[in-house]
């Protein structure tokens, strides 16, 4: 009897419970995701301020431009989850709350049985007829066994339908305040929409001036490309022989490249702010729809004055000159991070820099206002995408 009693309950709660671990955790997550656009959404919508300020138009502001009209398609789209999950949420606490009050009207039911039994047997010479009636020792055993357990039964089940009961006010609580959420998501989403929309119209016209420019555009893609492969070119030979070097020295220090390696995801970005204009591997060009642009890196467009900062401990293997701009490459044993288009530097090759460091201050450009920081991740000779890698 008190098996039948007690398991369905039981069971019904755990699964109430396991639900609501799972979707607030979804939904935890989601609101996450949404402050973190929200903050590249802010960030990017500062730096368009400031590239404003230029006359022309400029290929990097459409850049920018573009990257924020992606941040905000993102932002809906997570808004959208969000609202799923929470109706979701909505509907399957409604129906394991009504499971809850169904089971615990029977359960009442049951409970009253119980007191009416305990009851009939109240008295002490009851319980001491039940024992002695007993076949043998052990059979008294487990009847004296039964009757405590009948006792903490009661008393458990009180305390079962009485947290149940709480449950079941606070889910209805809950509810009452997602669905609260659910509306302000909706205007939220709404706004964003209208604000997308004035982006896209921005854009079209950017795009439009920039038409005029094109033989121009198609000159400094050429020029760039030029200036990418010679950096590459220059890096790929500076780490082999940084690799030789240490290993004929043998002072390759493996332990910094695994605890490098085991903080993949974890490391702090390279600017204090700012959002990724050009991913790793294949871009479109901005402007041009049939010119891809391969980037061994990742271009984070940042503030004014902003400054380039260390990832992870290490030491610096390199300083060099571009020509127009500067490149810091540090070691962590058998792992490179590079940090280009730098003005003032504060650090030389074989200094010891630690996470978070002032490397040099990120260039800005004369023409188009814009301040971006090129990095890269490299492990011996390969390149990485360094997105993975930071939290």
């Amino acid at each position: 009897m008190i098996r039948k009693i007690i398991y369905p309950v039981l069971a019904i709660l755990m699964i109430f419970i396991v639900n609501l671990d799972c979707n607030a955790q979804n939904v935890s997550e989601l609101e996450q995701k949404i402050a973190r656009l929200q903050g590249e959404i802010k960030t990017s919508q500062n730096l368009l301020s400031q590239t404003s300020k230029n006359k022309e138009t400029t290929v990097q502001e459409v850049e920018l431009l573009q990257t924020q009209i992606k941040k905000r398609d993102d932002l809906i789209a997570m808004y959208n989850k969000q609202l799923d999950a929470l109706n979701k949420s909505t509907r399957a606490y409604n129906k394991d709350i009504n499971k809850l009050q169904n089971e615990l009207q029977k359960s009442r039911q049951e409970y009253a049985d119980l007191l009416v039994l305990s009851y009939r047997n109240r008295s002490s010479i009851n319980n001491l007829l039940f024992i002695f009636s007993s076949e043998d020792f052990n059979q008294a055993i487990r009847r004296m066994r039964y009757i405590q357990q009948f006792k903490e039964l009661l008393k458990h089940k009180m305390e079962e339908i009485d947290k149940t009961k709480d449950d079941i006010k606070r889910r209805i609580e809950k509810n009452d305040s997602d669905k609260k959420q659910i509306e302000k998501l909706k205007a939220d989403q709404q706004k964003e929409r209208d604000k997308l929309n004035d982006d896209k119209k921005v854009l079209n016209k950017k795009l439009t001036t920039l038409k005029k420019k094109e033989k121009d555009i198609k000159k400094d893609i050429a020029r760039k490309q030029k200036e990418t492969d010679a950096l590459q070119a220059k890096i790929k030979n500076i780490i082999e022989d940084e690799m030789s070097r240490r290993k004929a020295d043998a002072t390759v220090d493996t332990k910094l490249s695994a605890t490098f390696e085991s903080n993949k995801g974890k490391l702090p970005w390279p600017v204090k702010s700012g959002v990724v204009v050009k991913k790793y591997g294949n871009n479109m060009h901005p402007t041009q729809q049939k010119v891809v642009v391969k980037n061994n890196g990742i271009d984070i467009s940042t503030e004014h004055g902003a400054e380039a900062l260390c990832v992870f401990d290490g030491q610096v293997a390199n300083v060099f000159n571009t020509g127009s701009t500067n490149v810091v490459l540090v070691r962590h044993g058998l792992y490179f991070t590079l940090y280009a288009n730098l003005d003032k530097v504060f650090v030389k090759a074989g200094d010891k820099v630690k996470t978070g460091q002032k490397l040099g201050v990120i260039h800005t450009g004369a023409t188009d206002n814009v301040t971006t920081l090129h990095f890269e991740i490299w492990k011996e000779k390969n390149n990485t995408n360094p997105e993975p890698w930071l939290k």
